[in-house]
């Protein structure tokens, strides 16, 4: 708080020997006790009217800019309508909340003129005032006088008086009388009609003045304040049970004005309990509050209106005033009438947000079940988005709850097409799924609302389009007996069938009326589906354009014309042989032979070729004819530590795939690879890349079907294993009349024990042929057991005919196994 300059407002010098900004309390002693003595010691709250506290800066003051005050001129109260010119705020006391003042009430508020007690300014009519300086005056109401029930009063002997805006004793001040016309107050103000203000001031602070103690002492209790919980801005009193009504606990608006006006014109009259719920149902709030100050009991539920209490009845007219003094005076907030309805489920059928949120604050149970029905069935029914995040937002609702029927609160809003109340219930959680009694899902609601929106909503949530009711019938039988074409249009396009038949026999294009766009798009499905079913040869279509992902130089698509299977995802493509384990390779640069050609390599004394034996690449980088197909000679490529550029002869594995390669679904094989462009003999093709093993580990791997071994000679035997990370190559398939050779080729490194694998046309390959090289006969001893090749070719060596040929020579073999051949003509020459 900052002091508020005297000079600044015109006031005299003396008015400063009142009250110093730096001290709030004023210190009372009694029968010559000093500062030791803290038992007769008590403390008085004195005035703040020259303290000033921080700018106001809310969006409702700045858009206003209007004066806070409000004046008590003759047993009335009027606000000020003035603008203000500065955002700092002031009051006489901290019972009173901040006040943003025009320039005429702060001049007041400074001169000591706005009563500390109620914080209403003392303009014209009969105040107190007590004047410490001829100069000064301080003025208050006679009911906002400070009493301190110990000690005597000089007067009555019933407690001691203090002035609430300086301390000293009350008992010397006069009572004046203020006419209108000599008020100095130029704002502009509105009338608010009250009753006399003696009237309000016993009504707001039920002050006892007498004491029953004839003890001096004062001790700490002493100091009479209103009741826990009462906000001393504006009228206020306590109810029969001890608990406060004040105004200023409700928001700002009409249901504040009514209360505030009821407590100030109250009246003494007798009433029955019976006449509290029409009172409440009325919105009598002056009438409530009467009965309510006379011990009316507020939870009385009278039989003839079907056991309501008053409480149900303001709950569901969305009376907040009303509430609040019924809760105030201890109305059970969950009461139950005979239709097992609460306050806060009127509230919530009624569409009244801010009683219901009264009522949770106050503890109403919301998960209260009436008839299976929770406040959340009722909201969502209803529509009421705001409610139901409120209700969700308390953590106690169940979203998936089922009333009597069965019925989820998300069933109920898409019955209702509550998009936005569906939309928050499904973030919350809410399972599409949960079925009614009749096996109705969520999806089954919103065909027969004709909402597309909330299907397609319940659809991406998992609701399946071939769920069945009781009655047999799908979403789709619902959407096309009601005639709904977006919604059977959308069902069409997600896969409905529209063959399905319900208990009674029809299908949804049966139960369309004929004609109708509904009937026209069934007709055009069924159609549709017919002629897909009965067409000999499908259609290849691509589902996917590039499996390398952009890894190779040339983009290899996926294409299907077989079945439904998509691209396969069960591996990473890697278009270098990875590691998954440390294997040692050999990778130090200085320990690589290399050549230092200046030319292409082309030449015998290429250093690389000689380790090749020769340069086995022609000027257009396929193998040379005479090159071993069987017994392939090891090649070593140019490497990093070479001198030759990186476009010379020598170096064609490295240089990655430059044919075009497609991989695709086959009848009998699976997915296979094959040639999208002619390929001459002896051109590369791909590396079998994939993860280095050890031979060890690839002995404890289940799976070993994409398995190859490196066959080193010397020393540990090491694989590569494609069946987790692999390219290309891991799909090409088996031929025993292979048109590819593997070769071992070395570039980056020259450790011997993990070659490169290079795949090499060994004839010419036509476009759209399969690619296959032969995997060995280790390879079928093992795999026979449990499938054969399929590879077509008149040199089949592992088809299940050969396979039984094989058997058959070879149990003849057993049978004679001198004569070999001869004893089988023998035995054919006697039969």
């Amino acid at each position: 708080y900052t002091e508020v300059p005297l000079g600044a407002l015109d006031i005299a010098a003396a008015d400063s020997l009142t009250l110093s900004p730096h001290h709030g309390t004023f210190r009372i002693y009694i029968n010559g006790s000093d500062a030791g003595d803290t038992e007769r010691l008590e403390e008085l709250p004195l005035c703040s009217c020259r303290m000033e506290a921080p700018r106001v800066d809310s969006t409702s003051h700045r858009l206003s800019r209007q004066c806070m005050a409000t004046e008590s001129v003759n047993g009335e109260l009027r606000a000020c309508t003035s603008h203000t010119n500065k955002g700092e705020t002031m009051r006489p006391s901290s019972r009173v909340t901040l006040m943003v003042l025009c320039e005429v009430h702060r001049s007041h508020m400074v001169k000591h003129h706005c009563c500390p007690g109620c914080g209403y300014f003392c303009i014209a009519g009969t105040f107190l005032e007590c004047c410490p300086d001829q100069r000064i005056a301080h003025r208050f109401h006679r009911g906002c006088v400070t009493v301190l029930s110990g000690g005597r009063s000089r007067s009555n002997g019933g407690g001691m008086l203090f002035c609430p805006h300086c301390g000293e004793d009350a008992s010397e001040a006069q009572e004046i009388t203020i006419s209108s016309f000599s008020s100095s107050t130029a704002s502009a103000t509105t009338v608010v009609t009250i009753e006399l203000l003696t009237a309000l001031i016993c009504i707001k602070f039920n002050f006892n003045f007498f004491s029953a103690s004839s003890s001096a002492r004062m001790r700490s209790h002493g100091l009479i304040t209103l009741a826990e919980g009462v906000d001393s801005v504006g009228p206020s009193l306590c109810l029969p049970n001890g608990k406060p009504i004040s105004p200023s606990v409700l928001p700002p608006g009409p249901s504040r004005a009514v209360l505030q006006k009821a407590i100030l014109t109250r009246k003494k009259l007798r009433f029955h309990p019976r006449q509290l719920y029409p009172a409440a149902k009325q919105g009598e709030v002056q009438r409530v509050l009467l009965m309510l100050m006379e011990g009316i009991d507020p939870t009385y539920q009278p039989d003839s209106q079907n056991k309501r209490s008053a409480l149900h009845a303001a709950a569901q007219r969305g009376l907040l005033e009303v509430c609040y003094m019924l809760i105030q005076a201890g109305a059970n907030v969950d009461a139950q009438d005979k239709d097992l309805r609460t306050p806060l489920v009127e509230a919530i059928i009624n569409n009244n947000i801010e009683v219901a949120r009264y009522l949770v604050q106050n503890g109403a149970c919301v998960y209260h079940v009436e008839d299976g029905y929770t406040g959340l069935h009722h909201a969502a029914k209803l529509g009421n988005l705001e409610i139901v995040r409120m209700l969700l937002e308390t953590g106690q609702v169940d979203v998936n709850a089922q009333d009597s029927g069965g019925w989820t609160p998300i069933i109920w809003a898409a019955e209702h097409k509550h998009v936005d109340v569906i939309k928050t219930l499904l973030n919350r959680g809410a399972d599409v799924t949960i079925s009614d009694k009749e096996l109705n899902v969520c999806l089954h609601w919103a065909a027969y609302a004709g909402n597309v929106d909330i299907a397609e909503l319940v659809l991406n949530s998992g609701c399946s389009l071939a769920a069945v009711n009781m009655h047999g019938d799908t979403p789709l039988h619902i959407a096309a007996r009601e005639g709904y074409l977006e919604c059977v249009t959308l069902f069409l396009s997600r896969g409905a069938d529209i063959d399905i038949v319900n208990r009674e026999g029809d299908t949804p294009l049966t139960l369309a009326r004929v004609d109708t766009p509904v009937w026209v798009a069934l007709q055009i499905n069924r159609k549709l589906r017919r002629g897909i079913t009965n067409r000999m040869l499908r259609t290849e279509r691509i589902i996917c354009s590039d499996v390398a992902q952009g890894y190779e130089n040339a983009p290899i698509p996926c294409v299907n014309a077989v079945d439904d299977e998509g691209c396969p995802s069960d591996y990473k493509y890697v278009s270098e042989n990875c590691e998954t384990s440390a294997m040692n390779i050999d990778r130090n640069i200085t320990h690589l032979q290399h050549c230092s050609c200046t030319d292409d390599c082309s030449s015998s004394n290429c250093l690389c070729g000689q380790l090749s034996i020769r340069c086995w690449y022609d000027k257009d980088q396929r193998l040379l004819q005479e090159f071993n197909k069987i017994e392939p000679p090891l090649i070593f490529e140019c490497n990093m530590a070479c001198s030759c550029y990186r476009t010379c002869k020598n170096r064609v594995v490295q240089a990655g795939i430059k044919v075009r390669l497609q991989l695709y679904r086959t009848e009998k094989m699976g997915w296979g690879v094959r040639a999208l462009q002619d390929i001459p003999q002896g051109s590369f093709i791909c590396e079998y890349v994939g993860e280095l093993i050890s031979d060890a580990e690839a002995d404890v791997r289940e799976d070993d079907s994409y398995l190859f071994d490196l066959d080193n000679k010397d020393g540990e035997v090491y694989c590569i294993d494609a069946r987790y990370y692999g390219n290309i190559s891991r799909f090409i398939n088996h031929l025993c009349d292979p048109n590819l050779i593997p070769v071992r080729v070395f570039m980056l490194h020259q450790d011997l024990r993990f070659p490169r694998i290079a795949f090499f046309s060994s004839r010419d390959i036509h476009s759209g042929q399969e690619l296959g090289f032969d995997y060995g006969d280790r390879f079928w001893d093992i795999k026979s057991k449990y499938f054969t090749c399929q590879c077509g070719s008149e040199k089949c060596k592992h088809s299940a005919e050969a396979i039984a040929l094989e058997h058959s020579r070879l149990a003849r073999l057993e049978v004679c196994p001198e004569s070999g051949a001869d004893c089988g003509m023998t035995m054919l020459g006697s039969s």
